[in-house]
């Protein structure tokens, strides 16, 4: 897999800034073309390392990682300086970040094969999500369809999700970027909020 990335990407001069379409570019077609929909902008990353690098962060945990975008650019721009965590339940996208880590050389981020919503990561100071439960929805532009969809199927995983992050810790904080299913949360108050590449961004505290 990791050279049919390299014999697609795009040529990269040092100090050239980075963009969606360079980083997009090392991933397969298919994943490309979802790129508007399914993984985080660049602008979004680096917003989100603006805020971190001024906050208490110790981990940071994407709930539904994808192609590891968010993960991978986020410990670029960082200088590795975090502990950052990827969570992502479907295996040809966890094999996807692993190639990119190995192209982008962040061996310190890891990924993990799991569901969230079953197994969800405890103890960390930062969550990440961008729209997580989109798949579930009848929407377009979906990654496959490995995932059942409905709007039962929606509100149910919705409120495992709740249920989830209400048991953090009081002050974790919670990115969000285009929500994260619903537009109240139960024990968080938002902190920021703004529109950035044309979606919502927020950031919410535990209380």
């Amino acid at each position: 897999m990791r050279n049919q990335f390299l014999s697609q990407r795009k040529k990269m001069v040092v100090g050239d800034p980075m963009t969606d379409e360079l980083w997009d570019s090392y991933l397969p077609k298919k994943f490309q073309l979802l790129s508007p929909y399914q993984w985080t902008p660049i602008s979004v990353i680096e917003r989100t390392w603006n805020y971190l690098s001024k906050d208490k962060v110790t981990s940071v945990v994407d709930l539904g990682s994808g192609v590891g975008k968010f993960c991978i650019y986020l410990s670029k721009v960082s200088n590795h300086s975090i502990d950052i965590l990827g969570i992502e339940n479907r295996e040809e996208l966890l094999k996807i970040s692993e190639s990119l880590k190995e192209i982008w050389n962040t061996p310190d981020v890891n990924f993990k094969n799991t569901d969230f919503l079953n197994e969800f990561p405890t103890g960390h100071s930062h969550y990440f999500c961008f729209n997580p439960l989109y798949e579930t929805m009848k929407g377009s532009h979906s990654i496959d369809s490995s995932k059942k969809k409905s709007a039962h199927q929606f509100l149910k995983d919705l409120e495992i999700l709740k249920q989830k992050l209400f048991l953090l810790s009081p002050g974790t904080k919670l990115i969000t970027f285009h929500g994260f299913g619903g537009s109240y949360l139960p024990g968080f108050r938002i902190i920021l909020k703004e529109e950035i590449n044309s979606g919502e961004y927020l950031i919410w505290e535990r209380e």
